[in-house]
């Protein structure tokens, strides 16, 4: 694909930018908003993620030395094309410009740089994160497609190897490219999930973690957090209409199905709980609301609730408890509301 000349350079100066350490949240959605601008910005960003992630394999080595000391743009593509087996056509486009040679030569010093890649083949790291009530959808460099809960984190690995996603907060659904001989990988609290590509929601309330599975194939492992040392069987294997969840420090609960219409309704503006534990109905909700609510009796927290509202009725949440449930709503300020049995 040929790409123009200024797209490329806006490729290159946004990669330099998120392998900052002082990238904000608020440059992040600038990139993604760019990203979804044409297919264009998203070919030419691809573009400068595979070339730091070939570049690689030149750490440590006298080629990739000798790659420090190129400052032109034509040398650097010259080497480029002696160190690399297979033909670098789509780099032709990014560094025989030389308008942005220059950006794109801090991105291949920091690619080769010891401190920034120690090893081959090191993932590319990328953080995303939401505010209250915010959903955003995130395509990632394999067409990947995630959709990222309101008050919800993730931090993406990707690499020539490996496809991983932490879920550090909240909620997310992954809509994710078939690649059979790299697996994808979800990892939050100590549960890890593995697929190959399917359709899946991963939720995080309190110390809980529910895997629930609309189409496909998931494997679901509890070993720690570090995927690379899965053994064999999963723990759980869900197939699609199936979900699991598994509470902090205890083992996966029994799988029980869940219904289509609502696994990830919450794309969709729709919260639904269905026999769900009133303390996590309300840990859940905040994700949507803009004060506090509070229950202040313990009695409270383990009632069983089954409910639907909509993601701007959270604020009315007490008030609808309190027409099933035998509790009490204080409204202390705007902010904050108390719950009382």
């Amino acid at each position: 694909m040929q790409l123009s000349d200024q797209i490329n350079q806006q490729a290159a100066e946004w990669f330099t930018l998120m392998q900052s350490v002082d990238v904000s949240a608020s440059d992040r959605k600038a990139l993604q908003a760019w990203l979804a601008e044409h297919a264009d910005h998203r070919e030419a960003f691809k573009q400068i993620e595979l070339l730091w992630q070939g570049l690689g394999d030149l750490v440590g080595t006298a080629e990739g030395h000798a790659l420090l000391q190129s400052v032109e743009s034509e040398s650097i593509l010259a080497r480029l094309q002696s160190l690399f087996m297979t033909p670098l056509v789509m780099f032709k486009n990014i560094v025989s410009v030389p308008r942005y040679a220059m950006t794109l030569v801090a991105v291949i010093c920091v690619a080769v740089g010891s401190l920034m890649l120690p090893v081959a083949d090191a993932p590319v790291t990328a953080y995303y994160s939401t505010e209250r009530g915010e959903i955003e959808s995130i395509v990632l460099a394999d067409n990947t497609e995630i959709t990222l809960g309101a008050k919800s984190a993730i931090r993406t690995h990707t690499s020539d190897s490996e496809r991983s996603v932490e879920l550090l907060s909240g909620e997310a659904f992954f809509d994710v490219a078939k690649d059979r001989e790299k697996p994808f990988f979800v990892t939050v609290n100590d549960v890890v999930v593995e697929v190959v590509g399917t359709q899946f929601n991963v939720q995080k309330i309190r110390d809980s973690v529910n895997v629930s599975v609309l189409e496909g194939i998931v494997n679901v492992f509890t070993q720690g957090s570090n995927h690379r040392q899965l053994k064999s069987p999963p723990d759980v294997m869900l197939t699609a209409g199936k979900k699991v969840v598994k509470d902090n420090d205890r083992a996966f609960e029994s799988v029980t199905d869940v219904r289509s219409s609502d696994l990830g309704a919450w794309r969709l503006g729709r919260l639904i709980y269905r026999d769900i534990s009133l303390a996590d109905i309300v840990a859940d909700t905040q994700r949507y609301f803009d004060g506090k609510i509070v229950l202040q009796s313990n009695d409270l927290s383990d009632v069983k609730v089954t409910m639907t509202l909509r993601t701007d009725q959270v604020g009315q949440l007490p008030e609808m408890l309190a027409q099933t449930l035998p509790l009490k709503v204080h409204v202390i300020s705007d902010d904050l509301i108390l719950l009382r049995k």
